[in-house]
């Protein structure tokens, strides 16, 4: 048996060579990203977004596969979206508070299928006439009733931006903590030793 000394550095210590093989194997290592390094986004996203829905659940898969994308599950739409919805509306201001007094609008959103992007949620969407009285005024209520695929599309338009927001939201976190710059202060911050190729030791 022989003993041999091998000297160590540390990362800035390294050569342009060694550092850029120890930064490649460091974003390699299951180990780098095996936390859940998007509930910050998702923290965000539900905070700038529960204006409009209320979300419950938040998918999303890769970004580099076909399929690959973000979605969330919803419990109801929002007032803010509701009164964005009303104000796209090309009728006379006595019939918008006509329609805003007499229409309830709600919904709710589901996965389905075996992907997770804009187009994997299955909408519930209820328009309906809060009054029997309104539901007796056949002029009124067919009125009323001329919105409703104009509230769905409205609806589900406003659900995939969102998605594709939070998928490029995703996507540059990603991104972000992948990049050299960001491995590069993993490992000085850690303090890791390297060997002269750059492989932790």
């Amino acid at each position: 048996m022989r003993t041999a000394e091998v000297r160590l550095f540390k990362f800035n210590e390294l050569s342009d060579m060694a550092k850029e093989r120890a930064i490649n194997k460091c974003r390699e290592s299951e180990h780098y990203m095996d936390y859940n390094w998007y509930e910050y986004i998702f923290d965000d996203f539900k905070e700038d977004n529960k204006k409009y829905f209320d979300i419950d659940k938040i998918y999303f898969s890769g970004f580099w596969s076909q399929g690959d994308g973000a979605m969330f599950e919803y419990s109801g739409i929002n007032k803010e979206l509701i009164n964005e919805f009303w104000n796209t509306l090309k009728v006379s201001p006595l019939r918008l508070q006509w329609l805003k007094s007499q229409v309830l609008l709600s919904g709710s959103g589901k996965h389905r299928g075996f992907y997770y992007h804009e187009n994997s949620c299955e909408h519930s969407l209820c328009y309906e006439l809060n009054s029997t009285h309104a539901e007796n005024l056949d002029n009124f209520s067919q009125f009323c009733y001329s919105f409703n695929d104009t509230f769905e599309e409205f609806i589900i338009n406003k659900y995939k931006d969102i998605c594709i927001d939070l998928y490029n939201m995703l996507e540059s976190g990603y991104e972000n903590m992948t990049s050299d710059e960001v491995v590069a202060e993993h490992l000085e911050i850690n303090e890791y030793e390297f060997d002269i190729y750059g492989n932790i030791q």
